[in-house]
């Protein structure tokens, strides 16, 4: 009778073999519950079991929306910052161009000084050439300025 027992408990509750996952008895119990109609074979169970499987879907959908959504709203905000970065390297380049042609315009103005300040230097040199020639023409004449000889 004890030995019955003991054969009856072993065939309930066989041991796992070493290579299989823990209960999984062999098979994948999801395999298994699938093509048996969920947990159990039994109507209002099977029912409740689709049941929940249709929630985990319509949250699996929802959560899909969502996170549609969410990239969306994230590349909508990418596509923002892209207008941004290329405005302020619009600017950027704008601000170079305007440096560089008020350059050639500051050159500019440099030669035009230069041209005008050398011109200046040659009329004060013309004009102290003539000054010396008229100071030495009143020193020939004796302190007139024209001369009778």
């Amino acid at each position: 009778l004890l030995i019955r027992r003991r054969e009856r408990g072993k065939e309930r509750n066989p041991k796992p073999n070493k290579m299989s996952a823990p209960h999984s008895d062999g098979l994948n119990n999801r395999f298994n519950s699938y093509q048996h109609g969920g947990p159990s074979a039994g109507a209002a169970t099977g029912q409740g079991y689709a049941d929940q499987q249709t929630g985990v879907l319509s949250d699996t959908v929802k959560t899909q929306y969502q996170t549609e959504a969410t990239a969306n709203a994230v590349m909508n905000q990418l596509a923002t910052q892209r207008q941004q970065l290329q405005g302020g390297n619009d600017n950027v380049w704008e601000m170079r161009q305007a440096t560089e042609q008020t350059k050639r315009e500051l050159q500019a103005l440099r030669a035009k000084y230069r041209a005008r300040k050398n011109k200046l230097y040659g009329i004060i040199a013309m004009m102290a050439l003539v000054d010396l020639l008229l100071f030495l023409r009143i020193l020939q004449c004796h302190g007139s300025f024209i001369c009778w000889r």
